[in-house]
């Protein structure tokens, strides 16, 4: 915080506070001397756009910032942007019913945003061409670095590496099936569903507050295919004790195919794929590959993907 944003707040907000608190490097809870409180966060000016939008569709699940005189959520400030609204004290719920409240509430965001839209032959294939060459690095990488960890006297570090790397070779042996489909889909320039995506699905990002749930924090958000709204929230709540498949698949239930699960299954893959970091043979490089290994083998057994292909 500064002085120059403290006239701001006065000037634009009408607010005079008598102290603060920050909670993260770029989010401040404010008190007034009436004993209001506000929560204050830097952002980028495109979030403007984004509240608009959502508030233009009639989106009630969001918490909007508070508006400055000048009628817009946020305000310039030099080369920062902010937005202004009021704190709300979260009530505690458990972390298995806030997920699901979580999941309701990012799908009445999405099915309350879309629009049809063909998938575009030039910019997503060419971006599936890149993940698919990424993705094929990536194999080759773990599949010479195993071939070393074979090759070295056994000890705590290489028995894990080789115990879980089958599972790292489900994965791709799926991934590939998928990967065709929707190159597929590509190329006949399917129509689907396109929608307002929050594109970062944590359970801090979800408020309860006097019977109403609001999303915050949507800086992250785009136009995109709801999949990766569902495959961020699932890597986001793999610890819990959910019957994913419920509550997944019933999601899915409302899309015309299987187009959007398919892209959650290929997008799941991904991210854990692109988690792998590999040094050598070592403490991290072995914790790494029972997470990634872990997180594989919950997610064929969550959806039976055993029993395809």
């Amino acid at each position: 915080m500064n002085r120059e944003l403290f006239a701001r707040l006065r000037n634009v907000y009408n607010i005079k506070f008598k102290a603060y608190k920050p909670i993260t490097t770029n989010a401040y809870k404010l008190v007034c001397d009436s004993g209001n409180k506000y929560f204050i966060k830097r952002t980028n000016l495109m979030t403007q756009q984004k509240y608009q939008f959502l508030y233009d569709q009639g989106i009630k699940n969001i918490l909007y910032p508070i508006r400055n005189t000048y009628g817009k959520f946020l305000t310039a400030n030099n080369y920062n942007s902010f937005y202004v609204s009021n704190f709300i004290n979260d009530y505690t719920v458990v972390n298995e019913v806030k997920a699901v409240n979580l999941l309701d509430e990012l799908a009445n965001v999405h099915f309350n945003t879309y629009f049809k839209k063909q998938l575009s032959v030039e910019m997503s294939r060419r971006k599936m061409e890149e993940l698919y060459e990424y993705l094929q690095y990536k194999f080759n990488a773990l599949e010479a670095f195993v071939r070393t960890v074979e090759t070295r006297p056994f000890d705590e570090y290489s028995i894990i590496i080789l115990k879980n790397y089958r599972y790292i070779l489900d994965g791709k042996k799926i991934l590939a099936p998928i990967h065709r489909r929707l190159v597929s889909d590509i190329k006949d320039k399917k129509s689907v569903n396109f929608a307002f995506v929050h594109n970062n699905p944590k359970l801090n990002h979800i408020i309860n507050s006097a019977g109403q749930r609001y999303l915050i924090s949507i800086e992250r958000s785009k136009m995109g295919i709801s999949s990766l709204d569902l495959a961020k929230f699932y890597i986001e709540c793999e610890d819990l004790n959910l019957d994913f498949k419920s509550i997944i698949t019933d999601y899915f239930s409302k899309y015309e195919d299987d187009f959007y699960q398919e892209y959650f299954y290929f997008l799941v893959l991904l991210y854990y794929f692109k988690g792998f970091v590999v040094i050598d043979k070592d403490y991290i490089t072995a914790q790494n590959f029972l997470y990634v290994s872990e997180g594989i083998k919950r997610l064929f057994n969550d959806f039976n993907l055993k029993d395809r292909n």
